[in-house]
């Protein structure tokens, strides 16, 4: 059965083949007045309008994109150079600010009362100190999320 299927599908394919023959000049010259009388079809009126729409839309999505990549870029090399800055020491300011607490347990229960008020004095100094640094940095990330508030208003 599959076999007389594809048989009379050859004998369509043949006849279709077959039956378009090119024109000859008098059909020709018929179908070209034919269309010049009739003209052609013409396109929806709003496909013009609704082409370049889609084209400035897409232009619109590309843009953004790219101000978005932009700023991206902006930030994150922001918040690179903010963590350079925090995080490299600055010269002349003594780096190892962290209190260093060479005694050894031993070594503190043989050292007399004033050697202990000496060192409680000593890690009392280094908490100030700790302290002070901690509100000088915070201080400056107020300052600087200002700054960055301030210039994402004039982005705005």
């Amino acid at each position: 059965m599959i076999h007389n299927i594809t048989e009379e599908r050859e004998k369509l394919n043949k006849h279709e083949s077959s039956a378009f023959e090119p024109f000859n000049d008098e059909e020709l010259a018929r179908l070209i007045g034919e269309v010049e009388e009739r003209a052609l079809i013409h396109a929806p009126v709003h496909l013009k309008d609704n082409v370049f729409s889609q084209i400035s839309a897409e232009r619109r999505r590309v843009k953004r994109r790219q101000i978005f990549s932009y700023r991206a870029k902006v930030l994150i090399g922001m918040a690179a150079a903010l963590t350079v800055l925090f995080l490299v020491p600055v010269e002349g300011e003594r780096t190892a600010d962290m209190p260093v607490f060479e005694s050894t347990l031993w070594e503190e229960e043989s050292v007399g009362g004033d050697a202990w008020e000496q060192e409680a004095a000593r890690r009392q100094e280094d908490i100030e100190k700790t302290w002070e640094r901690y509100r000088e940095g915070q201080r400056r990330a107020d300052i600087t999320r200002r700054y960055l508030r301030g210039i994402a208003e004039m982005l705005r």
